[in-house]
């Protein structure tokens, strides 16, 4: 794998102007993303991860959205900082996006048919036929029965898992540099979410970087190379997937982890994580996590950690030495 990053991302802060408040969606987030491997992003809903993916290609509406502050470079370009007319021409072709509600995504207006062939024509030199085909060889990639006849279909048309075996094609055929997921599989049943994820392991292969967006870590573990866990609006860890999870250095990863029903022991019983997330109107002056935190201290309620690296591991996380140093399965107290 290149060890030069594909998508660097530093600092990135995103707001939305509400009438209860500013909103902090975003809080300075860094990553890196790197040809040919696929990242895990992980979190619970309203952590920022939906949010993060889409202010990368300028896609939060403005306003209320802001951009406070940031770098997103790709290919040696900042994608915050270029034109719009120049960021459009990257979209699809270099970077694709698999959005969570396909619905919001498919012109309603348009047949699927002419929705792909407008997508390769825009960014490709090929003839409509060409591209008519090239459509739907992509649909039966996907596992879309009867191809040639739903490409004259409206998305209305279509179940909420073919819009969204639609919006996969459509990320995937112009082999983009980087295809960002997010949770690409969660409205398709098993055996077709396991012939899409084949297919994004494909798209890797062949040197393609994914961001995959995914609440399901059994997925992060069987496609992931490293991972990164979001929490109110910030990072909390990141690192390769098999260290995170064999020795986490936060809480909430360790919850996370715990709770969830792909890793538990068989016949054994789920934990769960009391409270809730706490609202991005006013975050509290310490650790974000700490009304929710096992392990909590006196100083969590005033000292709002950084995110330190330790070896390949960064965590966010006063105890974060003392956790990765222990013995793998002891619990600090």
């Amino acid at each position: 794998m290149s060890t030069t990053p594909l998508l660097k991302v530093e600092d990135l802060s995103v707001s939305f102007r509400t009438d209860n408040g500013l909103v902090r969606a975003v809080d300075r987030v860094s990553f890196e993303v790197f040809p040919g491997e696929v990242l895990g992003v992980v979190g619970e809903s309203g952590c920022g991860k939906s949010v993060t993916a889409m202010s990368l290609l300028r896609l939060i509406p403005q306003p209320p959205g802001r951009i406070d502050e940031g770098r997103a470079w790709f290919a040696g370009r900042d994608l915050l900082a270029m034109p719009v007319e120049e960021l459009r021409a990257i979209r699809g072709r270099d970077i694709s996006m698999i959005f969570q509600e396909p619905m919001t995504a498919l012109s309603p207006l348009h047949r699927i048919g002419r929705q792909l062939v407008e997508t390769q024509q825009f960014h490709r030199q090929v003839d409509r036929a060409t591209a008519w085909r090239i459509g739907e060889e992509w649909l039966r990639k996907v596992g879309i029965p009867d191809a040639s006849e739903r490409m004259y279909a409206y998305p209305y048309e279509l179940s909420g898992g073919m819009r969204q075996r639609v919006m996969i094609a459509m990320a995937l055929m112009l082999e983009p540099k980087l295809i960002i997921a997010d949770e690409p599989t969660t409205a398709l049943d098993v055996t077709i979410q396991a012939q899409i994820l084949a297919l994004l392991r494909e798209m890797k292969n062949r040197d393609t970087a994914v961001m995959l967006i995914t609440h399901n870590l059994g997925v992060v573990w069987e496609m992931c190379t490293r991972m990164m866990v979001m929490y109110a609006s910030e990072i909390v860890e990141s690192g390769p997937v098999d260290q995170v999870f064999a020795r986490p250095g936060h809480p909430y990863t360790e919850a996370l982890l715990r709770a969830n029903p792909a890793l538990a022991e068989p016949g054994g019983t789920l934990d769960t994580i009391p409270g809730q997330v706490p609202s991005p109107l006013g975050y509290p002056v310490g650790c974000r996590f700490r009304e929710r935190c096992a392990y909590a201290r006196e100083e969590c309620a005033t000292r709002h950690p950084e995110l330190e690296g330790f070896g390949h591991q960064s965590v966010r996380c006063v105890l974060a030495r003392q956790r990765l140093a222990a013995p793998s399965g002891e619990i600090m107290r």
